[in-house]
């Protein structure tokens, strides 16, 4: 019996080469993780799905996945986040601490 090939950074560039790179005009509020791979942008779920022939994990595990690769993981960012950041991030509120 063989067993599934373990994923590579090759399999993931030759999956690169098949998917068109995200674009500005097509980025999705629910698609916020993308990996860079060469010079373009993919969403980590689509491009886990096509370099290993099955359906990808949470996006959470997909990104972790990538990131051990070693390609570079970005987070979209828009409306509010843009303005004031992610709210785990913001400064407490005066008279107000975290526990």
């Amino acid at each position: 019996m063989t067993g599934t090939p373990p994923l590579t950074r090759a399999l993931v560039q030759q999956a690169a080469a098949q998917l068109r790179p995200a674009h500005s005009e097509e980025f999705d509020q629910h698609r916020a993780w993308y990996v860079l791979v060469g010079t373009g942008l993919y969403y980590v779920r689509e491009i886990l799905a096509k370099a290993t022939g099955r359906p990808a994990p949470d996006a959470a595990r997909s990104r972790r996945i990538l990131d051990e690769l070693g390609f570079p993981v970005l987070a979209l960012g828009y409306g509010d986040l843009l303005d004031n950041g992610h709210p785990a991030h913001r400064p407490d509120p005066p008279g107000r601490h975290r526990e």
